[in-house]
């Protein structure tokens, strides 16, 4: 018998057929992402409502035989079919047979299936299934929606996860209402006439301890009310310690059900582009791409003010960890995502990212916001698509403009600020050999300038409201504080100086207050690594159509 066994389940191993058969089964029965789910878990609910409804109206109304014989024969073989199929796909029998079965035999082969079929057997979902079954306990069948409807067995999945609260609190109330119904009865019986036996009693407990109070049983003993009022407090306290359980529960589920919402929408989409991370690049590049028609930005973010924000701005949002592979392996089920852009501050995050996204699809097209130039090689190795490094594209940007005027128009330039924002540049144009003069608050920064090798580098006095007197030329406000180029532009317009001022911005608030002030041209950090993200993905697009 034991080699028949053995035989059949190689057997079995080796069928496609069988392998699709169970696959496609075990999906329509458990996996919420199957295309066909949502019409079995629609025709399950049905089934469901027709059989309740005619146990009801059997019971007030005179209803059609042959309805009540398709109830108790079609609808119940219906759903012992579908006991039969879940006791079936929950575990792969075969499948361990065929692996242990040189080295196991016997007991030792055979118990760990027989358990495993057990403890499903035994499991809550399990057992409704096989009451609801009978015809008698059809009522149950009401129990069985949380099958074919993904937010309440959802919140199940919830109060499961609670279930040490859930034991605890049964057994406080256990033990509350024996000793408050003992007492009660004690103290009640023989003078109470509404008390006529111990269960009365605990009756009295339970209801006063829920705070129903349906007033069939009262105290009329001094002591007795003493005792209803100390059930009373007790049942305000379990009823808070009850529903502060059930919020915490359901609240952590309701971001799955939003996302899981959010995932099915994503998947009707057409050329998504998902990206990581609502911060001020992920905004800039959503509405670059809301404007541009053809593509669909779809926002993962697990902050939860950035995820509002991005729900606000009318995108469709995940709150999720955008690190989680589970996540980007839904995501990418109908193949329907043009490129990733993963655009956390954080390298490390966006290199997770990348190799989650690579792990789960090869040749997915990711795009990824570089924070520190020296990680470019750790980039490289996760076969990253393409990097942009945010202050990289700005100074390019704004070198060549600044040598483009210079070299036509023979203006000088004037640096207000030596920062990170604009040593790089003046270096280049230095190489260049186009003379800039550089205006610094800091004396750190301007002893760093001076070491750079620049000759024409002033230290101005802050607290001065006295300028630099500058006439002809490009301004370039590049101060670490925006409210200083702010500063500095507008008392520049005030004192007549009516050529061209330049800004370096990082930050997208101030970059109306900087036009206020008179600058003529911004390179806004995240505008121009937008338009770059942007442009290398209708790179690739263009590619592919070839």
């Amino acid at each position: 018998m034991h080699n028949f066994i053995v035989r059949f389940s190689e057997k079995i191993d080796k069928s496609v057929k069988y392998q699709k058969t169970k696959s496609f089964f075990r999906a329509l029965l458990t996996d919420p992402n199957y295309r066909y789910k949502k019409y079995f878990d629609r025709s399950m609910i049905a089934l469901i409502i027709f059989s309740i409804s005619t146990l009801i109206l059997s019971k007030s109304e005179k209803i059609p035989e042959w309805v009540v014989q398709i109830d108790l024969y079609v609808v119940t073989g219906v759903f012992a079919l579908e006991y039969l199929l879940r006791l079936w796909v929950q575990t792969d029998i075969h499948k361990h047979i065929v692996s242990n079965s040189k080295t196991q035999g016997g007991m030792e082969l055979y118990l760990p299936i027989f358990k495993a079929k057990l403890r499903y057997m035994l499991s809550l979902p399990a057992l409704i299934d096989l009451v609801a079954i009978f015809p008698h306990f059809r009522i149950i069948r009401l129990l069985k929606l949380y099958h074919y409807m993904h937010g309440a067995s959802s919140l199940f999945g919830a109060l499961q996860k609670k279930r040490f609260e859930f034991i605890f609190l049964g057994y406080m109330l256990f033990g509350v209402t024996f000793t408050f119904g003992s007492i009660f009865y004690l103290l009640e019986f023989g003078i109470n006439q509404a008390l006529g036996s111990y269960l009365d009693a605990i009756y009295w407990a339970l209801i006063t301890i829920s705070t129903v109070g349906y007033g069939d049983i009262a105290p009329v003993t001094e002591l007795g009310k003493v005792v209803s009022m100390f059930g009373i407090i007790f049942g305000i306290a379990m009823i808070s310690f009850v529903t502060s359980v059930m919020v915490s529960a359901f609240s952590e589920r309701f971001d799955e059900l939003r996302n899981q919402d959010s995932i099915n929408h994503v998947n009707k989409l057409r050329n998504v582009v998902i990206i990581n991370g609502y911060g001020h690049l992920g905004t800039t590049i959503a509405k670059k791409l809301k404007r541009h028609k053809n593509y669909e930005p779809v926002i993962i973010e697990s902050d939860d003010s950035k995820a509002a924000m991005a729900q606000q701005d009318g995108y469709t949002v995940i709150h999720a960890d955008g690190s989680s592979a589970k996540i980007i392996k839904t995501l990418n089920q109908r193949k329907n995502i043009v490129a990733f852009l993963t655009l956390r501050s954080s390298d490390i995050d966006n290199i997770y990212f990348i190799l989650n996204a690579k792990s789960i699809q090869k040749n997915a097209v990711v795009y990824a916001r570089m924070n520190q130039v020296e990680l470019l090689a750790q980039y490289k190795a996760t076969k990253v698509d393409g990097v942009v490094e945010l202050y990289k594209v700005v100074d390019t940007k704004a070198f060549t403009y600044l040598k483009k005027h210079s070299e036509e128009e023979k203006k000088n330039i004037f640096f207000f600020g030596y920062t990170h924002k604009s040593s790089h540049i003046c270096k280049q144009l230095k190489a260049e050999g186009i003379e800039v003069s550089i205006y610094e608050i800091e004396s750190d920064r301007y002893e760093a300038a001076k070491a750079d090798g620049f000759m024409n580098v002033i230290l101005i006095d802050e607290q001065s409201s006295e300028t630099p007197d500058i006439h002809d030329g490009i301004a370039v406000c590049a101060m670490h504080d925006e409210a200083l180029n702010v500063y500095y532009a507008i008392t520049l317009r005030a004192n007549g100086f009516d050529s061209e001022i330049v800004a370096l911005s990082d930050s997208k608030e101030d970059n109306r207050k900087l036009l206020l002030a008179g600058v003529s041209r911004i390179f806004d950090m995240y505008d121009e690594s937008a338009s770059q993200f942007v442009e290398m993905i209708e790179k690739n697009e263009k590619k592919d159509s070839i």
